[in-house]
């Protein structure tokens, strides 16, 4: 039983490696529990800031998981706009942001209204990044 469920946004490769074989690795390599311990301790404070989301607004988990995608692949193209080289569907991202896709396109709707995000093609920019901050931290 896992804890969670994992979805590629690109194309993978994905491996298995037994724990008989990981633990054989571990033996052999003993520095790799050093880089076990930072990624469970980066795990650790992303679940601490995902904890602390769920008392935020639906609009200020919204702006966030915009801001978290502009973060990760996003490309400044001028005029403080970013866009996000990343297709993501409205159920993806309203996912992201842990809120019901419908509360999420009618924030979507009004930040374009309002020209703060706009979208073509499937992807998304940040037309406004100040003010999609401010809506993350309200």
């Amino acid at each position: 039983p896992r804890s969670a469920n994992v979805i590629a946004i690109k194309r993978a490769t994905l491996y298995f490696v037994s724990r008989t074989a990981f633990d054989a690795f571990g033996a052999a390599h003993p520095e790799i529990y050093r880089h076990i311990a930072d990624l469970l301790a980066r795990r650790l404070r992303d679940n601490s800031a995902t904890l602390a989301m769920s008392s935020l607004s639906i609009k200020a988990r919204a702006a966030r998981a915009l801001l978290s995608l502009a973060e990760a692949f996003g490309k400044d193209v001028g005029a403080g706009r970013v866009l996000i080289r990343q297709k993501v569907s409205q159920g993806d991202l309203a996912a992201m942001a842990g809120i019901a896709r419908e509360n999420l396109s009618r924030i979507l709707q009004d930040w374009m209204e309002d020209k703060v995000v706009s979208r073509l093609a499937g992807y998304y920019c940040v037309e406004h990044k100040e003010a999609l901050e401010r809506a993350a931290d309200a």
